[in-house]
């Protein structure tokens, strides 16, 4: 299991037990304070004990029942372990290398070695399904080390693919924040201004908002604002007819643009170079605190 399948696995554990018993666990505090401690790599999850899971709020026995979790294999689907010691990771080859390379831990000695090794050069294919082609990328590698400069686009098999550098992804997206134009949802959905998550907000309420900040008709000026709609969508009370009757030049936008197929997508790429620390926004009508 990658690191964020652990994570997920975490909260589903932790949603179980609050579903059943009278104290509760909030989930979010738990991955701070996770963080906190360093839980934010693989390697770190398979060296937490269950004493350090319950100084970020576990009860003993899932704390336990975590750490077995966590120290789950995170073999990828080839088979090889992404973690190796650094001092063993000196005497693999390019395509060992490449065969226990994960993308999205470029930290550990494997990724740090294979950095190095392609000078920050783009070398790296991926197969339409998201995995490393070994083959072909120990190719570009070994053509940079040979004092090749770095190309953009590999043919295999008279078929073009692009070419990244370690730690970049191919169309690796996740959620826009829909008050935050340009700005993404960070893990569990959560927005970066307030704190606070968007899980369990429908996308066409998410979409509706967002075009409601476009058109100027709902203005975000300060965190409280963020709060407020937060505070509106989140009740059992809110639906899409709610919302319109609040914003009714977005409500008949809304329904133009259903028609033609062009509502927002509200997903934004990380991961690579193109990176979404609000450079993606077009607009510059909400404020950042």
């Amino acid at each position: 299991m990658s690191y964020d399948t652990k994570i997920a696995s975490a909260q589903r554990v932790i949603e179980q037990h609050n579903a059943n018993a009278d104290t509760q666990i909030d989930f979010q505090k738990f991955t701070k304070k996770l963080m906190e401690l360093g839980g934010s790599s693989d390697e770190a999850l398979m060296a937490a004990s269950w004493e350090d899971l319950q100084d970020c709020g576990l009860p003993k026995i899932m704390a336990r029942r975590l750490t077995y979790l966590f120290r789950q294999n995170s073999d990828e689907e080839n088979g090889k372990s992404t973690y190796i010691s650094e001092k063993k990771v000196a005497g693999l080859s390019y395509k060992e290398l490449l065969e226990r390379y994960n993308p999205k831990d470029i930290k550990n000695p494997v990724g740090k070695r294979l950095k190095d090794l392609s000078d920050g050069k783009k070398c790296v294919v991926f197969y339409d399904n998201g995995k490393v082609n070994v083959e072909e990328t120990v190719k570009l590698l070994e053509d940079i080390l040979n004092g090749l400069e770095e190309v953009g686009i590999a043919f295999v098999n008279n078929r073009p693919f692009p070419v990244y550098s370690i730690g970049e992804r191919p169309d690796f997206y996740v959620e826009e924040n829909p008050i935050y134009q340009g700005r993404p949802l960070r893990f569990n959905e959560t927005c970066d201004q307030t704190g606070r998550s968007w899980s369990g907000v429908v996308t066409e309420i998410r979409q509706f908002l967002w075009m409601a900040v476009d058109l100027g008709e709902l203005v975000i000026g300060t965190v409280a604002d963020a709060h407020s709609i937060l505070d509106r969508v989140l009740s059992k009370d809110c639906s899409l007819d709610s919302l319109r009757a609040k914003y009714p030049q977005t409500s008949v936008k809304f329904d133009a643009i259903s028609k033609i197929g062009s509502l927002p997508l509200l997903k934004i790429k990380v991961g690579g170079k193109e990176d979404c620390s609000g450079s993606n926004n077009p607009f510059g009508k909400n404020t950042i605190f």
